[in-house]
């Protein structure tokens, strides 16, 4: 007997029962470079690298149904690949990099009997060793009755209202509009070309139209093309509106005086360099409201709130989906930290809504794919959750996999939207995969788009004929609509609390206008001092603190500081010193830079590492080294990468205290305003210089006097490698005559000045 396939027989049976069945991907079929390799740490020894190819399993289940599949996966970064089942598209799915083989989930619709399940091409390049499908039970919706805003307008009232009576049941038609230069501002809405083309293509017009605010802010906002563009826009969301129609406002946000929103990643060709991680204070999610990026974010947020209450005195609701696509990096505002983007979007919402008196919206969070609920700002803050997903031309799946997927991984308290397509779902399709969509909204056909083309006409005229489809004439009229709502879930009943008081020179109660003065003597056993009022770091794993150096004197020209933690011994009489097992920070006498500390690991006296008793601590500990040095050393924002504040040194009571057998070397320590403390030293030029083994290789610019120097990691110098006149090329030095151990190489001279870690074994 065929032992093997007497197990899959029995996983195939099982499967109808609720039970996974599994199925190895070396059985699938491959297509294009999609090959079997062997893989000890695969199931069987086998796996499948999707490379540019696709993988096709055929699966066997009693009942038709939703079923959970789980993708048994690795790769080397982040991938997104489509799902398909039996030839439709289910949605995209995002797989997380991991070296080894992980889980990868979503839901699908499968009918009795064989099916096709897909892993097809998008991103492609991962390793799949098998799928399990076991049987799903779906999930009922349980939408809150009211939009999130308290203070929301009649207007936006009704609309939320009516987005939740029709969820689940209908699904409202909808299309975006592009280029406005053959559009009259204040003309009929539905004489705009995107419009107009839904309407030839079937019969009908759209219930909701999609404008853009992408020429309200950035350097060319005020020039006439560009404000013509965003009156017209507006004029079209105030006609579609008074026509009883469905307002969809996005704004690919331009900040500042930049002209782009792209990133490079987005369009290397043009993009913008505005950073948000800027916005904060190094290391968290805390916004440091004196910076150039912060003042920016907030005075476009103030613009766009103006454009809102124009509407709002014209009792005019819409929809509003901001930041959108969050995760995407093609935009800056989703390039880099997740925490970051969300606490936008948490400021963007707070600073609209309770300083500028926004309440015509609904708020709507989207973002790039239904994996990413690291994006989430927190359900307080948005009423709709939307996907973005671009078919290939007509096909008009459901889009199922990605609607269970926000079931599954985001919850079933808001409405979903799909906020941007290609080809239009099918009704059909929608309802026999209970994936009713609360909006669909293909992209413009103008510019040289081709997006509504993708859907062809017989199955427009089809589905906009559907009374399961909310077309623009069997709009109630926003006069008339008295229809109670319908959510099915009470709202919660706390309120948000805003974190930034409708004010931007306030951030989390702090004004960030001090910073810690220190002034020290040094001597050969350096100094320090310590503060006990820690948060809970529990779930940090570094920390970040800015310092500047001015002063003179030391051996070594520069200082070198390092960061401890003491454990709490109260309890067990167990004080313990625990050294951050980072390499320190080394500044010159005549420097300033933000220095990272990581808060996990430290070693014994043995050299042993052990965990940082970080959920019991006493006190944290800056501990400076650097003999001759007289001067001073300012302190700020030393804040955790969980966003937790340490201190920002904006009052006495947050300074730090001289460490007992330092009183000789810590001269004080004192409260500086930022205007007044020491001015930032301009960071000296990179060296291009690195550690390989037991050579340090250099390449200078310029000729001029270079000293290459190794210290210990108490800040003392052990060896000097070289010093002398030097002309621009390439060098090497050796650290053969150092024994093993870790230490710091500094390169110095001919407008050079940079240090590295290296570890000689």
């Amino acid at each position: 007997m065929n032992i093997k396939r007497a197990i899959a027989a029995f996983a195939l049976l099982a499967c109808g029962y609720g039970m996974a069945a599994q199925y190895e991907a070396e059985s699938a079929t491959l297509s294009g470079t999609a090959n079997v390799v062997e893989d000890a740490n695969a199931s069987g020894g086998k796996a499948v690298d999707e490379q540019e190819g696709d993988i096709s399993f055929k699966v066997s289940v009693e009942t038709a149904g939703k079923y959970l599949v789980k993708i048994h996966y690795k790769a080397g970064s982040e991938k997104t690949n489509y799902i398909d089942v039996n030839g439709d598209r289910a949605g995209e799915l995002y797989f997380a990099p991991s070296t080894k083989y992980t889980d990868a989930t979503t839901i699908v619709t499968l009918k009795a009997g064989e099916n096709t399940i897909a892993i097809t091409k998008f991103w492609g390049w991962i390793t799949v060793d098998y799928i399990d499908v076991s049987a799903y039970e779906s999930q009922a919706f349980a939408i809150c009755n009211a939009p999130v805003n308290e203070k929301a307008s009649a207007e936006a009232v009704k609309l939320y209202n009516f987005l939740v009576n029709n969820f689940g049941k209908k699904t409202i038609s909808g299309i975006m509009t592009g280029d406005m230069d053959g559009f009259t501002e204040g003309a009929d809405f539905k004489t705009h070309a995107d419009v107009a083309d839904v309407y030839t293509r079937s019969g009908k017009y759209p219930a909701l139209v999609g404008v853009d605010l992408m020429n309200a802010t950035g350097g060319s906002a005020n020039q006439d093309w560009f404000k013509g563009y965003t009156n017209k826009a507006i004029s079209i969301a105030k006609g579609v509106w008074k026509a009883g129609g469905i307002p969809a406002i996005t704004w690919h946000w331009r900040p500042g005086n930049e002209e782009e929103f792209y990133t490079a990643s987005g369009n290397d060709k043009s993009y913008t360099t505005f950073d948000l991680s800027k916005a904060f204070m190094t290391g968290g999610v805390v916004w440091d409201t004196l910076s150039a990026e912060y003042k920016t974010i907030v005075s476009d947020i103030d613009k766009i709130s103006t454009i809102f209450l124009d509407l709002q005195k014209e009792n005019v609701a819409a929809i509003f989906r901001p930041l959108h696509e969050a995760g995407g990096n093609w935009f800056w505002w989703g390039a880099k930290d997740a925490k970051q983007l969300a606490a936008l979007y948490r400021l963007l919402y707070e600073r609209m809504v309770t300083k500028n008196g926004v309440n015509n919206l609904v708020w709507v969070f989207n973002p790039s794919t239904t994996s990413g609920t690291e994006w989430n700002p927190g359900e307080a803050y948005y009423d709709v959750l939307s996907i973005d997903i671009y078919n290939k031309d007509n096909d008009h799946s459901s889009n199922a996999g990605a609607f269970d997927d926000f079931k599954t991984k985001w919850g079933v308290s808001k409405v979903l939207a799909l906020s941007e397509n290609g080809p239009i779902p099918d009704v059909e399709k929608m309802d026999a995969d209970q994936a009713i969509w609360s909006w669909w909204m293909p992209w413009y056909g103008t510019w040289g788009s081709t997006y509504p083309a993708q859907t062809s006409n017989d199955v427009w005229k089809t589905n906009m004929a559907d009374d399961r489809i909310v077309t623009l004439d069997e709009m109630p009229g926003w006069d008339k609509y008295t229809e109670a709502n319908s959510g099915t879930a009470t709202c919660k009943a706390e309120k948000i609390e805003t974190k930034y008081n409708g004010d931007a020179d306030k951030a989390n109660g702090n004004k960030q206008e001090g910073k810690m003065e220190v002034t020290y003597a040094l001597g050969k056993d350096g100094a320090l001092i310590n503060y006990t009022k820690l948060p809970d770091l529990t779930k940090a794993k570094s920390i970040s603190v800015e310092i500047s150096v001015n002063g003179s004197g030391a051996v070594e020209d520069g200082v070198w500081f390092g960061l401890a933690f003491v454990r709490n011994g109260m309890t067990d009489s167990a004080w313990t010193w625990e050294q951050s097992t980072s390499d320190g920070c080394w500044l010159s006498q005549k420097e300033s830079k933000t220095c990272k500390f990581d808060i996990t690991i430290y070693k014994d006296e043995d050299g042993a590492e052990h965990p940082i008793d970080i959920d019991n601590l006493f006190s944290v500990v800056f501990v400076a080294s650097g003999e001759g040095f007289n001067g001073t050393v300012t302190f700020d924002n030393l804040i955790a990468d969980d966003g937790s504040v340490i201190s920002t040194f904006d009052e006495e009571k947050s300074l730090f205290a001289v460490s007992e057998g330092s009183e000789t070397t810590v001269k004080s320590i004192k409260l500086v305003s930022a205007t007044t403390a020491i001015k930032d030293v301009a960071k000296a030029s990179a060296a291009k210089f690195s550690t390989e083994g037991r050579s340090v290789n250099l390449t200078t610019a310029k000729a001029g006097i270079v000293s290459v120097d190794v210290f210990g990691m108490n800040g003392r110098r052990v060896a000097t490698l070289y010093k002398g006149n030097l002309n621009a090329g390439n060098y090497a030095f050796s650290l053969a005559d150092l024994s093993a151990g870790q230490y710091i190489v500094r390169v110095k001279g001919a407008g050079l000045m940079a240090t590295q870690p290296v570890r000689i074994k």
